[in-house]
């Protein structure tokens, strides 16, 4: 019990399936007529079913203003049996409403528990009007249907349903007696056969119980010793029959029985009878219905004496059941009941109430009587007249009534206002009343709107403010009595208690036009009907208004029209001419536009075909003119294009929608430089539609949108080039460190060498001739790596002052008189070094050309042209030093007119800007005959293919992007030397062929000057030249090689080897103390910079270390496949303890070979790890981190010295030894610090 105890109503009613809710009757809401009701609680099978909650609330309703429903007769048996905000002690029987039985229960007086099925039968008397009374206001059939669909279904607010004189002609048929009782009784009846064949159904009998019928409980709790019948142990066989009778019928009935005609009733008569139950069983008819029973008391007479039966249909009877005398209808019957003796023993009273829709049928009549009056009426003045007769027909229902008319003072004839808003000074004029007697208070007028407090004035301004009825009544107050006092009570002549403000304005506009004040029926209560029977008014009145404000206003526009027609004939010619004259005006200015416009305008029909185009269409399309051609304009559109304007097109006449779109013309356009390029035009074209929203036609235009395209493209060509010329500016960055670098590091090396063999001579006590010899020696040689690599750098810098210069347009040609054969010795001799480094054969040759017009002496600039020289020489040599044949002939020759390149076999490349044309006729370059001088360097190197010589004399491009790692260089040489050639009047070319060497020429304009005597080498040579007719070259000077190429290092094992050279000086003491046994420590130094190679080879050696060298990443793993780190080399190999790696090689980089190193450690081809340290002049971060992710254990950034080397080879053999890696964050601070310096 403790937990039935714990379980609670909310929790209870979730777990019905039943439709179930709670209202609370106290709450004053849910008794506003035309309102919905306020649901406390709805379960979850009502929440789960929208259309029936919205059914039981009324939203469904109220959504639908103006349609009759039943929701006013639910509305009204839910809210039955309430006084004083506390329900009644009755139990109200089952309603049928939406295709469901509903029943409901009162909890503690004011909470009222209502609940749907759609599977029992209904044994309550259908439905209930506004005061509870029993009504009929649909069939019963209709009712008792259940199951039929959940949605209630309204119905036409003029049509009400016809209902049948045989009251019990749509009864469904009961097929046994048993099939009236509830399963309540039925379970008792059965409980109390006691075996017998047929149980017991008298209720009269059986004993009182909880399992009874309510109802029955009810009828037994009566104490009827108290009543003329006597206790119902002693009644008789008749009067229990007939009390079984009358409990048993599913209709309103009750039984009156005896000469006291005690009534006896049922469940379903409980609505009918009002709040005269529960105080009416067992009471005498005279007394419950003394109100009624002067009308009555004939006809229980007559029945009594003659037992003949009596029926009324529709009658009309004043009866109290709710506290006031209330009009109502019925139709009902008084029919004998005979008893034994054959005499009548008592009455059996069947009723139907008709009240709602008795009233209903002429509260419609009226509407209607409203609408047939104010159709009549053609203004406004007479409108009010027959609004006033149509309420005459009604005068139950409109028991008084006050029209007035809203004007101002300024608008004698009609002036409206808006809701919610105060004109100044408006005007109620009342214009007719019903049962107002003459000079009544309450019909003062005008009355102001705005100020005044006289009559209905407050209640005016009430309504006008919310734009809906006002219910006005005497028991809240607002409906004072002494303002109603004195008038004429229409209908039944009682007194009204309550009236209605209802605010007139016509369905057109929100203008309030009037008011109109209604009394309320005394006998009938202000309900959902009454209400909706107010709308309706306001509604049928706001309609009729606009018809005749609508018909006023048509009124006004005809006779404007016909004063308008009156003037003057002769103004409205003039008029006429004039417009017509304005009108032609206007074409012709748009005709004038259109043809002057720069801009194309045609105008295309509903088939998207052009049926009008101004001249620049014309001239901008370039489409041939003709009478048809414009069918056919898509012709002359690129055929590129065309598929697309077809497309955007059709989606324009298919579609309607405005488009815009770019395409082009086959016709070229030509810019003012004459540059023919792509007629592009933008066309925006617009539907224009009818009022069905078809096409009616199109209007658009082209525009010749040529010159922002060429801007355009011009604009992103140049992007393109600021983006690819950055690019070349980092990757010449780039090289520059990368050459800058290099013989950085062998300077400082060097330098070192110097100091330290010098110091450490100084600081021997014993000095040999030996001694001395050799350290003289090393000093001068690392002097002269020093000057070697300074001028590297010289020249490094010397083309990056000139790129400045040039472009600064800083550098000019200035003349000097010169031998040009001298220039080029001069230029050659910087070579020699080189050249016997590298064992190149080099050949100067002077063309007969040259001799053939006695070139001596000349006017030219010899620092352009040796800067050219040396450029050129420089790429000879840098290309050839690799090849088996290792020759570059450097030939000059000379042209009176400006050469071809038919006499060097090359194509030279045009002048960029203009620049040939170098003026020679100022004093500095002298009087003498202009001449140019031509220039050969022919080299045995690679050679270049068709796509590599494209990219040649271009700002920091190379031949291809390994040029600058096999062969170095900053990509500028040759652009350099095309600028200066271009500057001294001359071009560049160039004649290659893959695999057969490459011949670079160029030539600039001099002038000759007078020769003085022949008093040098070279005017000896070449004077020999001239006086020898046969001979067609002079070589002038010419150093052979050896033909053959020349090996560095070999790392394959074969004869050619060189051997290892082991550093056994013992002399020089090492930078610091180790615990490393360097001279048994073997590195390897891989580097292609000769003189790096052998500057750091020299260091290492110096402080004990074994080296060997490799030029590139390939010899590199040559050698390191010959070590112990070989897999199979692990006893027999030769011991490496450190690879110092460089980066950027010719055949294979350090950064290839180094991933290769780590793939073959990583498949155990390679046993152990190979310490690798990087040393480079690549010193962005970035490529520190590349580097590093390719697997090298540390890098050394260019330039470094050995100092700083030493630690880092030392903890990475340390850790090889101990087979422990380097850990990253070692690499990340290497890295850091490398990019720092």
């Amino acid at each position: 019990m403790q937990l039935l105890g714990s379980v609670g109503i909310i929790e209870l009613l979730e777990q019905d399936e039943r439709p179930t809710f709670i209202i609370d009757v106290a709450n004053p809401v849910n008794f506003h007529p035309g309102g919905a009701l306020q649901i406390l609680f709805a379960n979850a099978s009502l929440r789960g079913y929208e259309s029936i909650l919205e059914m039981v609330t009324g939203r469904e309703v109220l959504d639908s203003p103006g349609i009759v429903s039943d929701f006013p007769e639910f509305k009204a048996w839910v809210l039955s049996f309430v006084k004083n905000n506390e329900s009644l002690d009755v139990c109200l029987p089952s309603f049928a409403y939406g295709g469901l039985t509903w029943t409901c229960s009162t909890l503690r007086k004011r909470l009222r528990l209502i609940s749907g099925s759609g599977n029992s039968f209904v044994t309550g008397g259908g439905s209930s009007n506004s005061n509870g009374a029993a009504s009929r206001s649909s069939t019963l059939g209709e009712r008792l249907h259940i199951g039929s669909s959940l949605a209630t279904i309204a119905r036409s607010p003029l049509v009400q349903p016809s209902e049948p004189t045989d009251y019990f002609g749509d009864i469904s048929p009961i097929p046994n007696s048993s099939a009236n009782l509830t399963p309540q009784l039925e379970m008792l009846a059965s409980r109390y056969s006691d075996g017998v064949e047929n149980p017991i159904f008298d209720w009269t009998r059986l004993p009182m119980s909880a399992a009874l019928p309510k109802h029955i409980q009810f009828a037994r709790s009566i104490d009827w010793a108290a009543t003329p019948l006597g206790p119902i142990e002693d009644w008789s066989f008749d009067l229990r029959a007939m009390c079984n009778l009358i409990m048993g019928s599913p209709h309103p009935a009750a039984m009156y029985w005896g000469d006291e005609y005690i009534a006896i009733y049922n469940e379903a008569y409980i609505m009918l009878a009002g709040q005269k139950h529960p105080q009416l069983m067992g009471q005498s008819y005279k007394t419950a219905w003394a109100e009624i029973w002067e009308d009555i008391e004939d006809v229980f007479t007559n029945a009594k004496l003659s037992g003949q039966s009596t029926m009324k249909d529709d009658d009309c009877l004043f009866i109290r059941r709710n506290g006031f005398l209330e009009e109502s209808y019925f139709s009902w019957s008084i029919v004998p009941l005979i008893g034994e003796d054959g005499s009548v023993v008592g009455l059996y009273n069947p009723a139907f109430e008709k009240t709602r829709r008795k009233i209903g049928e002429r509260r419609m009549l009226t509407l209607r009587e409203i609408g047939d009056r104010t159709a009549a009426a053609r203004e406004v003045k007479s409108f009010w007249g027959q609004v006033i007769k149509g309420l005459e027909y009604n005068e139950y229902d409109v028991p008084f009534a006050f029209l007035y008319s809203v004007s101002d003072e300024g608008d004698s004839d009609m002036s409206s206002m808006h809701s919610g808003s105060l004109a100044p000074s408006p005007q109620c004029i009342l214009e007719g009343t019903l049962g107002v007697p003459d000079g009544h208070r309450a019909s003062m007028s005008p009355l102001d709107l705005k100020t005044s407090d006289e009559g209905f004035a407050p209640h005016l301004r009430e309504s006008m403010k919310t734009d809906k009825p006002v219910l006005l009544t005497v028991e809240d107050g607002t409906l004072s009595s002494d303002l109603i006092e004195g008038l004429k009570w229409r209908g039944f002549g009682d007194p009204c208690q309550s009236a209605v403000v209802c605010p007139i304005h016509p369905t057109t506009g929100e203008s309030i036009l009037g008011f109109l004040v209604l009394g309320i029926n005394p006998r009938r209560p202000f309900d959902d009907d009454y209400s909706l029977f107010i709308q309706l008014v306001s509604r049928q009145l706001a309609t009729s208004m606009a018809s005749v404000v609508l018909f006023e206003e048509e009124i006004r526009r005809g006779q404007r029209a016909a004063r308008l027609a009156a003037l003057d004939r002769q103004e409205l010619s003039k008029q006429l001419d004039l417009r017509t004259q304005e009108k032609v005006e206007s074409e012709t200015k748009f005709t004038r536009m259109a043809e002057l416009a720069p801009v194309g305008m045609f105008i295309a029909n509903s088939d998207g075909q052009i049926t009008y185009s101004n001249d620049a269409w014309w001239e901008i399309s370039r489409h041939p003119r003709s009478s048809n051609s414009a069918d056919s304009w898509m012709d002359s559109i690129k055929d590129e294009d065309c598929g697309q304007v077809k497309e955007i097109w059709k989606t324009l006449v298919n579609r309607k929608t405005a488009v815009t779109h770019e395409f082009r013309f086959k016709t070229p356009w030509q810019d003012r430089t004459g540059t023919m390029t792509d007629t592009w035009v933008l066309m925006s074209a617009f539907p224009e539609k009818d009022e069905h929203g078809k096409l009616k036609s199109v209007f658009g235009s082209i525009t010749n949108i040529s010159s922002q395209k060429s801007v355009e493209d011009f604009q992103k060509r140049r992007m393109e080039e600021a983006i690819e010329l950055k690019r070349q500016q980092e990757n010449f960055i780039d090289m520059t460190s990368h050459e800058m670098r290099n013989p950085l590091s062998a300077i400082l090396q060097c330098s070192d060498e110097i100091s330290s063999t010098l110091s450490e001579f100084r600081a021997t006590s014993e000095i040999s001739n030996e001694r001395l010899a050799d350290v003289l020696e090393g000093s001068i040689d690392a002097a002269q790596t020093i000057a070697l690599c300074a001028q590297h750098q010289k020249r490094i810098v010397d083309d990056i002052l000139t790129l400045s210069k040039l472009d600064s347009a800083l550098l000019v040609v200035t003349p000097v008189r010169v031998h040009p054969v001298e220039v080029v010795q001069r230029a050659l001799k910087m070579f020699e070094a080189e050249l016997d480094t590298n064992d190149i054969s080099m050949e100067f040759r002077i063309d007969n050309s040259y001799t053939d017009l006695r070139v001596d002496r000349v006017k030219l600039d010899p620092s352009r042209l040796l800067q050219v020289l040396i450029n050129l020489t420089t790429n000879a040599i840098k290309f050839t030093r690799t090849q088996e044949k290792r020759t570059i002939i450097v030939s000059i020759g000379a042209s009176a007119e400006r050469p071809n390149g038919s006499e060097s076999g090359v194509a030279y490349f045009p002048s960029r800007l203009k620049r040939n044309d170098l003026t020679t006729d100022d004093a500095e370059w002298g009087t003498g005959d202009n001449i140019f001088l031509i220039f050969t360097v022919q080299d045995t190197g690679r050679g270049l293919d068709e796509k590599e010589k494209t990219l040649l004399f271009q700002r920091f491009r190379q031949a291809s992007p390994r040029t600058h790692v096999q062969y170095g260089g900053s990509g500028l040489g040759l652009f350099i030397s095309r600028e200066l050639t271009e500057l001294q009047g001359g071009e560049i070319g160039v004649a290659s062929e893959r695999g057969a060497g490459s011949t670079f020429a160029f030539y600039i304009k001099a002038r000759k000057v007078k020769s003085n005597p022949e008093d040098s080498p070279v005017d000896e040579k070449v004077n020999t030249v001239r006086r020898s007719a046969s001979n067609s070259v002079l070589i002038l000077d010419s150093r052979r090689n050896s033909g053959k190429a020349v090996y560095r290092s070999n790392t394959t094992g074969q004869s050619g080897r060189r051997k290892s050279t082991i550093a056994a000086i013992t002399s020089p003491t090492p930078p610091r103390k180790s615990s490393l046994d360097f001279s048994k420590l073997r590195v390897l130094i891989v580097e292609d910079n000769l003189v790096n190679q052998k500057v750091l080879q020299k260091q290492l050696k110096n402080i004990g270390f074994i080296t060997e060298v490799a030029n590139h990443g390939g010899e590199a793993l040559e050698i390191l496949k010959a070590s112990r780190f070989w897999t199979g080399n692990e006893k027999d190999g030769a011991d490496l303890a450190l690879i110092l790696m460089d980066l950027e090689m010719p055949i294979m980089d350090g950064l290839t070979a180094t991933r290769q190193i780590r793939d073959f450690e990583a498949d155990s081809t390679i046993v152990k790890h190979v310490p690798i340290i990087a040393v480079t002049a690549n010193a962005r971060l970035e490529q520190i981190e590349t580097a590093i992710a390719a697997g090298m254990d540390d890098v050394v950034s260019k330039p470094f010295r050995i100092p700083e080397l030493i630690p880092k080879i030392e903890e990475l053999i340390t850790k090889s030894n101990s087979n422990t890696l380097p850990a990253l964050p070692t690499f990340l601070e290497n890295a850091a610090a490398a990019s720092m310096s």
